[in-house]
């Protein structure tokens, strides 16, 4: 059996939801911690490539005391690129992006990733069609983050059109990203491949701040030391681990519907952390979001594999199986 059909079975295993809730709740707080970092005086790129330094050296102790087997060094190289691609494309442009538009901002515009992932699927691997009901489910899901966005950025998330460049081009490295990596590592990422990654995301961060010359800042405060320490180890080592291991297990478009579940943790905090109030909206968004994820998970019609199936059982073919295929296989 190769890879693709291996990763489709694995595909259908399980249910994603609580692997989506727990991603949702360590990413949901990185953007409020990440500005904390940013409004404690340090520079955006500064502070995302010391993350990306940060999770590099904990994800190469971890696998140095896990004893990982070693990859090539091609491989390696290859999930360094996969690594600037995705993880660098991701979070370089959101911190910056976060500089001229809300957290809100980011919500909506990074909730596009599981559209933009189902394209390139699409794209990269000529899959069939999405079905109707992921096609419905998606445009619930990313009604439900718009309202939730808009309730609580007061209806006005938008502050300045370049914060939305920048969470575009960072919501297209994601969907992109996520779908490379589902297609070159189908047996997943191991801790090396992810040490390499990082260390893929922090070289884009200093080619980044080579090309535009940011003046240093990384201040030794509470603010600017806790932001890099959550989102260097939690928000980047756990976060990716599970990242990856959804995109193994459930395909990038699965994945990358953590987004919807971003905003509702930043709801979530708002109430709790901060005592705000929850409007009627709200709930209507997070409604939304529920009734996507829950069409999402409804079970998937299989599809028989080319020379398959009854008809080619009838031309002699022996031993046919339906084997589900990822990502667009739903009724």
């Amino acid at each position: 059996m190769d890879a693709s059909r291996s990763t489709s079975t694995r595909a259908t295993s399980g249910s994603s939801v609580p692997a989506l809730l727990v991603l949702g709740v360590l990413w949901g707080a990185t953007f409020p911690i990440a500005r904390i970092g940013i409004e404690a005086g340090a520079n955006p790129f500064w502070l995302v490539t010391g993350d990306f330094a940060l999770a590099t050296a904990v994800s190469a102790v971890l696998a140095l005391v896990g004893r990982a087997p070693r990859p090539s060094a091609r491989t390696l190289a290859e999930s360094a690129a996969l690594g600037a691609l995705m993880i660098g494309g991701i979070n370089l442009p959101l911190y910056w992006g976060e500089q001229f538009a809300t957290g809100g901002a980011a919500s909506i515009v990074y909730a596009t990733s599981p559209v933009l992932s189902l394209v390139f699927v699409l794209a990269i691997r000529h899959g069939p069609r999405p079905g109707p009901l992921r096609v419905l489910a998606l445009a619930i899901g990313f009604a439900g983050v718009l309202v939730l966005s808009l309730a609580a950025s007061a209806g006005g998330p938008v502050t300045d059109p370049w914060g939305i460049a920048a969470f575009a081009l960072g919501a297209t490295c994601q969907g992109a990203g996520a779908v490379m990596i589902g297609w070159r590592r189908p047996e997943g990422e191991a801790r090396w491949g992810q040490t390499g990654a990082f260390a893929g995301a922090a070289a884009a961060g200093l080619v980044t701040i080579g090309l535009l010359r940011p003046s240093f800042a990384l201040p030794a405060s509470p603010g600017a030391l806790g932001s890099l320490l959550y989102v260097g180890i939690v928000s980047m080592v756990i976060g990716y681990t599970i990242f990856y291991r959804m995109i193994q297990r459930w395909g990038a478009v699965s994945a990358n519907l953590v987004t919807f579940v971003n905003p509702i943790v930043a709801v979530a905090l708002g109430v709790l952390a901060f005592a705000e109030a929850f409007q009627l909206s709200e709930l209507a968004g997070l409604a939304l979001v529920l009734l996507a994820l829950t069409l999402l998970e409804l079970p998937r019609r299989p599809r028989p594999e080319a020379g398959t199936g009854p008809r080619a059982g009838r031309s002699g073919s022996a031993g046919s199986r339906w084997v589900p295929r990822p990502e667009t296989d739903l009724p």
